[in-house]
């Protein structure tokens, strides 16, 4: 058997796999027949010389059709190769199929399959995106319910109060001053009016003007209200992004951080006051220092509502950017 091949013989001598020789049989048989059909099966030597051919032919870049004429110049076809080459240039003729067909069959049915499966991953995902829609829409039904019943009640406090006297609506929003003498007279008259529109459950749409009197006498009485200091408090890095604390401290739990390391230093002066919608919150801290803390309500780009600390003054003089943010992160890692 010096004079023939197997399989793997002749994959060594191409360079190739044991598959693509198995292949080269399956596209063209009639020039590789097979000697002897014991295990393993054996070629005569002359199909050394076709496989070569073949490889070359692929290795160019020709098609089986193109492979099959430069085999048949340089190489004599068996008898069985004529019934396989009418079966390739027309399976239908014969009602048999060509291994390119079958080869173009299975690649489009891959693409499908993989199509599906694309599909398949769109549709988990939408749903997904659904739920997440669906859950916003949720949120979005109690915010507007609880906004109802505030204006609801907000417009009974209205109606209750239009027939009191006007002097008595003037006592109720600003604070009676101590003494006529202390006081210059034009500071205890209504400084501004502002027209507040309220819409009804039923729709209805009704207008009120409130008048609005001096601060409170003593600042250190004024505070943010319950929903404020309730609210998430974040920072912005150089990119604008906002980076909050872990868990979603809020404010009020941030200020007690504050006031507790400040106590623990010996000292415990405190106070917050409003500027222009600004709620400034100012201490004494170890040191004989002053920090003025401004903080504003803001929303992220996701639509969630937060208090931005978006300033720092040390005795009355504001600190950088890198400061501020230092000084976030030494208060987030006493949390």
């Amino acid at each position: 058997m010096a004079d023939t091949y197997t399989h793997k013989d002749l994959a060594n001598l191409c360079s190739v796999s044991e598959t693509t020789i198995k292949s080269y049989r399956r596209k063209f048989p009639g020039f590789i027949p097979v000697l002897t059909r014991g295990k393993p099966i054996r070629f005569k030597k002359d199909a050394g010389d076709v496989c070569l051919k073949i490889r070359d032919c692929f290795e160019k870049g020709m098609s089986v059709n193109e492979t099959l004429k430069v085999l048949k110049d340089n190489f004599k076809e068996q008898p069985a190769a004529g019934r396989r080459s009418t079966s390739v240039a027309a399976p239908q003729a014969q009602g048999g199929v060509s291994q390119e067909y079958l080869e173009k069959f299975f690649q489009t049915a891959g693409q499908m399959m993989q199509g599906m499966a694309g599909l398949a991953t769109a549709q988990v995902k939408a749903e997904h995106r659904l739920k997440k829609v669906e859950t916003a829409l949720g949120k979005l039904l109690e915010i507007e319910t609880r906004n109802s019943e505030q204006f609801s009640q907000l417009l009974t406090h209205m109606k209750a109060t239009a027939g009191q006297p006007a002097a008595r609506l003037v006592a109720q929003v600003a604070p009676e001053p101590a003494s006529a003498s202390t006081t210059p007279p034009a500071e205890q008259k209504i400084r501004a009016r502002k027209i507040v529109n309220v819409k009804s459950p039923e729709g209805d749409v009704k207008s009120y003007s409130i008048e609005k009197g001096n601060k409170p006498a003593n600042p250190a009485l004024e505070r943010p209200s319950d929903a404020l200091l309730n609210t998430p408090i974040v920072i912005q890095n150089d990119q604008g992004e906002f980076l909050g604390v872990p868990g979603r401290l809020p404010l009020s739990g941030f200020v007690e951080i504050l006031i507790r390391e400040a106590e623990e230093g010996g000292a415990s002066l405190s106070s917050w006051h409003n500027d222009d919608d600004v709620w400034v919150f100012t201490m004494d801290v170890p040191g004989g220092d002053s920090h003025e803390l401004f903080f504003s309500t803001t929303t992220t780009p996701r639509g969630n509502l937060v208090v931005l600390l978006d300033r720092l003054d040390v005795n009355k003089k504001e600190t950088s950017t890198q400061f501020l943010q230092e000084f976030f992160r030494q208060i987030k890692d006493k949390i």
